[in-house]
């Protein structure tokens, strides 16, 4: 019995010192025994606890801080940039548009099934992958190979539910899964790999080699992209079209900032075999006729030659008869007009006329130099060839019809890199959808300077020559021209449809972007008084992107531009007979 006291313990009658080790010496050699080798196992397992605490402390704290400072993760944890086969396609502002995720894919060894399990294994698998059927799981499962795939990149409930099957010939190794944050907004450009990451479309195809080493930075401007997608889309839907596109361009350097093609799709999800439509670009592989919108050229062609001058005019009171075909004005002022007026009204005679003057020769040789006979030398696969009339067949009829518009088929890059070149001093620069992708290479001198300016001012009436109205045009300046041409359906023009246009460039005093627009066949509404030409569709949406890009984009309203005397007296003869006619 133990019986405590002030200072220590007594043991049977006899004080044993409760600070020193003699307090063990009352006890029989035996028992002093049994309980030293007892401390001694204490100690051991003390010392062995606090080793393991000092190692999770350490551990702990090379994961909490010193990778947390230097970002140098577990790679068994997480896989750095360098780990994946194919690195990141950004915006030109860094924004992520195609990168890499882990993922896991399935495989089997069929010699490891037992033949009397196989049916039961095919329709367990088949439960957790439903779009896979039990009868082509059973083949996966036939015994004549050790290696087959169940599925690649599968999801992380797929990997539970197979987890929990428990089968051992059934393995999971390290995959890779391409993936679109943006999801449908850059699908045509980006375009999409295949299972084992390779390009097969789109950019990723184009600079597949160059996304194997390094990132791939675009020209194009993620919210630029949002802003035209959006109201393209709810202005196809307004007006009850089939599709559009749009195209926003750097005059001065040709960088693509946005370039939407509608209807799109999500290359993040299977695309149905209904909706293989979708994958068609408009923007770079649908070569079109894009009506007026080439009196632009026809115009430029004949004041660069010197054939004609800004002041001059041309009758367009009369049709013109050429050969068979009867040439008219669509509404037309029925009058002698200007040459900013032919633009101005979009006179199918006044611009007939002005190619008369230059020569088909002439007009044929421009057009050449603009880079509508060949194909655009961009990388994308998706790129269209274009349609024009042989040298041999381009006679006064066929300047004729392409003087406005009709004849010749081009991409809408086509045309915006050459309206580009018109106002921007008149050096052509290729399309580029690269971040700097034209710095450093040659530019082409199309037109003078001086023709460049007067070209700016001809555009700028066009939108802004009836001055008592509050247009968009005002606040940034902007410059353009519509167009309108029939859809060509099995070979022949079909009457009442339409393909609009309207490119326009702002602000024209000093140029900086061109917008581009196209829509599918819109149909006549009663807002638009039952109209379907481009002035009343197109126009409107492209100034509708103009006003929500401009501030982004860093340009500001300003008061009208000061016009020359040319582009007064057109203005204000256009006013006068705009009165009387009305």
């Amino acid at each position: 019995m133990f019986k405590k006291k002030k200072e220590g313990f007594y043991y049977v009658g006899q004080e044993v010192p409760q600070t020193s080790m003699d307090k063990y010496k009352c006890l029989d050699a035996a028992t002093r025994g049994v309980l030293e080798k007892a401390g001694g196992r204490i100690t051991f397992v003390m010392c062995v606890f606090g080793l393991c605490f000092l190692a999770i402390t350490i551990r702990l704290f090379q994961l909490g801080v010193v990778n947390y400072q230097s970002r140098q993760f577990v790679p068994s944890v997480l896989k750095t940039e360098e780990d994946y086969s194919r690195y990141n396609i950004l915006d030109r502002n860094g924004m992520i548009l195609a990168t890499s995720v882990p993922t896991k894919d399935l495989s089997v060894n069929p010699k490891k099934v037992k033949e009397k399990d196989r049916a039961t294994v095919a329709h367990e698998l088949s439960k957790i992958f439903p779009d896979i059927s039990e009868k082509d799981m059973l083949k996966k499962l036939e015994p004549n190979v050790s290696f087959r795939y169940i599925k690649r990149n599968i999801t992380p409930i797929e990997q539970k539910d197979v987890n929990w099957l428990g089968y051992y010939f059934l393995q999971e190794t390290d995959g890779e899964k391409r993936v679109y944050p943006q999801g449908n907004l850059f699908s045509h450009l980006l375009g999409s790999v295949d299972i084992d990451n390779k390009g097969t479309a789109g950019l990723e195809k184009a600079y597949d080699s160059v996304l194997r080493e390094r990132n791939l930075t675009l020209s194009v401007d993620l919210s630029v992209q949002e802003i035209v997608r959006k109201i393209l889309s709810e202005q196809i839907a307004y007006f009850k079209a089939e599709g559009g596109l749009s195209v926003v361009m750097d005059v001065n350097t040709g960088e693509v900032l946005a370039s939407v093609s509608l209807p799109d799709y999500n290359p993040n999800l299977p695309l149905a075999k209904e909706d293989k439509d979708k994958l068609f670009n408009k923007v770079t592989l649908g070569a079109y006729e894009f009506g007026s919108v080439f009196k632009l050229f026809n115009t430029a062609m004949a004041l660069d030659s010197g054939v004609i001058k800004p002041t001059d005019s041309y009758d367009a009171s009369q049709a013109i008869q050429i050969g068979r075909k009867r040439f008219t004005d669509y509404r037309g002022q029925n009058r002698p007009l200007l040459v900013p007026e032919i633009l101005i009204h979009s006179s199918n005679l006044g611009s007939i006329r002005i190619a008369m003057k230059a020569g088909y020769e002439r007009q044929r040789e421009f057009l050449g130099r603009l880079g509508f006979y060949k194909p655009l030398p961009i990388l994308l696969p998706e790129r269209t060839r274009t349609q024009y009339p042989r040298a041999k067949k381009w006679a006064d009829i066929t300047s004729a019809n392409v003087a406005f518009g009709y004849g010749i088929s081009v991409s809408s890059l086509h045309v915006i890199s050459a309206v580009s070149a018109l106002v921007n001093g008149g050096y052509y620069r290729v399309p580029t959808f690269l971040k700097d992708g034209n710095k450093g290479k040659p530019e082409y001198q199309i037109i003078s300077e001086k023709t460049s300016e007067i070209m700016r001012h001809l555009m700028w009436g066009v939108i802004n020559w009836r001055i008592t109205e509050k247009d968009l045009g005002y606040g940034y300046n902007v410059g353009g021209k519509t167009g309108t041409a029939n859809l060509i359906r099995n070979g022949k023009y079909v009457e009442g449809s339409s393909r609009t246009s309207f490119i326009g460039v702002f602000p024209m005093n000093n140029p900086k972007y061109a917008v581009m627009v196209t829509l599918e066949n819109p149909k006549k509404l009663k807002e638009t008084s039952y109209f379907n030409a481009a002035g009343w569709n197109a126009k409107p949406t492209g100034l509708m992107i103009i006003e929500q890009i401009a501030p982004y984009l860093g340009i500001a309203p300003e008061e009208l531009w000061a016009q020359p005397a040319y582009m007064q007296r057109a203005i204000e003869i256009s006013l006068e007979a705009n009165k009387r006619k009305w």
